[in-house]
């Protein structure tokens, strides 16, 4: 429900009278409404403009997205949303931006279709090429990720929430999970993964950081996890996301154009076979309260037992290919 000036601003709203003025200041717009759309997110509408305004944890990671942002539009990059001059807005300890507000389409975007996904390969691709050529300076602003230091990480969390974890789920199918990942780092502890030339990568290729407009145009966007490292690093990510979508036929992914230029690489396979996917959302479910929990549980039951036989089929076919390409 849209919120008035005049009303009284919860707590959580995040809108003290101090920041209302101190926005409409620096604005130089009278603030109409206030809607909230998702955490730390809200929908501005003043007497001239609507603006989108999200809260960051902390100015340094503002200011690197805002960097990064500011390179990608000067680079020729049009399918991110810019930054208003007046960012960053400080109050305190609490750290703001504002951008234009761009109309939703009625559809959210999805990695559903092959039509979407060919789209979202394609923009994530152009978007590589540009961080590719970002100086050094502006590419080392950004935190180094190590692709095998995450996974292992992940893994550890896993195996030290399986005691807990074993009271919603089977713990056969989660111990089985923990031996894939295992299996897959011993394999990728000698590889060559992050010796290739780094760039800034997204690090956050879900369906829901590819925003889809009302005029049709579709925008990368959230930088709040981008880093340095090398490019595969998202497709990586985004293959983990995209094969529980297309019943795990790998050869569908095969078919697009940016994902056939990583499988002619000696060792791709192992990069499709680590669980990342199901160590993520059980790790998530474990930091929910218990209401929550109970919400979020359908969702961590398909994942990792509603699929496993499929996904257990999955292993086994690609790791004997893995193992014959080694012979």
């Amino acid at each position: 429900m849209m919120k008035r000036m005049k009303n009284n601003f919860k707590a959580g709203d995040g809108f003290s009278p101090r920041l209302l003025f101190l926005l409409s200041a620096s604005l130089q717009e009278h603030i109409q409404s206030i809607l909230p759309l998702k955490t730390e997110k809200w929908l501005i509408t003043t007497n001239k403009n609507k603006w989108f305004v999200k809260r960051y944890a902390s100015l340094s990671q503002l200011e690197k997205q805002m960097k990064l942002c500011a390179a990608l539009l000067e680079s020729g990059f049009t399918q991110v949303i810019p930054f208003h001059p007046v960012s960053p807005i400080k109050l305190e300890k609490q750290i703001f931006a504002v951008m234009p507000f761009v109309q939703p389409a009625k559809k959210s975007f999805t990695f559903h279709t092959t039509a979407e996904r060919e789209e979202a390969l394609c923009l994530l691709a152009s978007f590589h090429h540009r961080t590719e050529l970002f100086s050094t300076e502006l590419t080392t602003s950004f935190p180094l990720f190590d692709q095998l230091s995450c996974w292992q990480n992940r893994l550890t969390a896993f195996q030290l929430d399986l005691p807990e974890l074993s009271r919603y789920l089977p713990s056969a199918i989660l111990r089985r999970c923990a031996e894939m990942g295992e299996w897959c780092l011993a394999q990728l502890a000698s590889r060559q993964l992050n010796e290739r030339k780094p760039a800034v990568i997204h690090g956050d290729v879900a369906a829901h950081n590819f925003f889809r407009a009302a005029n049709g145009k579709l925008y990368l966007i959230d930088f709040d996890l981008a880093a340095r490292a090398p490019v595969i690093c998202d497709y990586v990510q985004w293959i983990n996301r995209v094969l529980p979508l297309v019943g795990w036929h790998l050869e569908k992914l095969k078919e697009h154009s940016v994902i056939s230029t990583y499988t002619r690489e000696k060792d791709w396979l192992l990069y499709t076979l680590f669980p990342a996917d199901i160590f993520r959302e059980c790790r998530r479910m474990m930091h929910l309260g218990s209401a929550e929990k109970k919400l979020f549980y359908k969702h961590a039951y398909e994942l990792t037992v509603s699929s496993f036989a499929q996904r257990e089929y999955f292993f086994r076919k690609w790791k004997k290919e893995w193992e014959n390409q080694k012979e």
